[in-house]
């Protein structure tokens, strides 16, 4: 089932604050992340499919629109 990355930190109950610092990375590129998800490097991509427990293809390959 395809997700966006914001859906997919919600569906984990994660503010973007935490989501952020599990990644080692700034609330506003977390943001900029969510907000376009093809500036995401392949380390936050695999990052945030780790994170979520969603498959790295069902948040950043799929054709659901963010």
């Amino acid at each position: 089932m395809p997700y966006t990355v914001k859906q997919a930190r919600v569906l984990r109950d994660f503010t973007q604050a935490e989501m952020a610092e599990k990644m080692g990375i700034s609330r506003g590129t977390y943001r900029k992340i969510e907000d376009n998800p093809e500036s995401a490097t392949v380390k936050q991509a695999k990052q945030i499919a780790d994170i979520t427990q969603i498959s790295i293809n069902d948040i950043f390959f799929s054709n659901i629109s963010t």
